[in-house]
């Protein structure tokens, strides 16, 4: 997740601030992007390691908004074109037409895990800069939202390597 370009940024706290108002964003989005989602995954597995992330999205949101009264700032839903991008490639994903379920497993995961990556980069980021600017809570927080993001990445992972054997076509099984 880049910057949301708002004009000119004089410091790093400006900086921080930038990045907080799109994980912000990107976190309020996603409260409504993965339960359909979930809906959509065939593997019960699948389905319940994305509502068991929207649990954990909703507290990502308040120890954003602890984040930002450490620093003094109030959040703001301003979304980076990336992360906003992200999000719209899962809602595409939902409106395509028919497509084999165990396939459409394999696209959610991979969709899944691009945002997740886009949010670690974010939150890795968000974590240095409070920490550097001496904001100890602030940094702290981040990292435990970071640290499930990761645990989130590799769960994807783990679901996606089964999911994707069970993707493959039929023929191509028997090579």
């Amino acid at each position: 997740m880049s910057p949301v370009t708002q004009g000119s940024v004089g410091s790093l706290k400006e900086l921080l601030i930038e990045q907080l108002n799109d994980l912000y964003a990107a976190e309020k989005h996603m409260e409504t992007v993965l339960p359909k989602l979930a809906d959509a995954a065939a593997a019960p597995r699948l389905s319940e390691c994305i509502r068991g992330h929207l649990v954990e999205t909703k507290e990502h949101t308040a120890r954003l908004e602890r984040v930002f009264g450490e620093l003094g700032a109030k959040p703001k839903q301003v979304e980076s074109r990336a992360s906003r991008g992200e999000l719209e490639d899962c809602e595409m994903l939902l409106c395509r037409g028919h497509m084999e379920p165990r396939v459409r497993d394999a696209a959610i995961v991979a969709t899944a895990q691009r945002l997740e990556h886009g949010e670690m980069a974010g939150y890795g980021c968000a974590r240095a800069w409070a920490s550097l600017l001496g904001y100890a809570n602030a940094s702290a927080e981040l990292l435990t939202t970071l640290a499930e993001e990761r645990r989130h990445d590799a769960e994807l992972s783990r679901i996606g390597e089964s999911l994707n054997k069970a993707a493959l076509d039929p023929m191509m099984s028997t090579r």
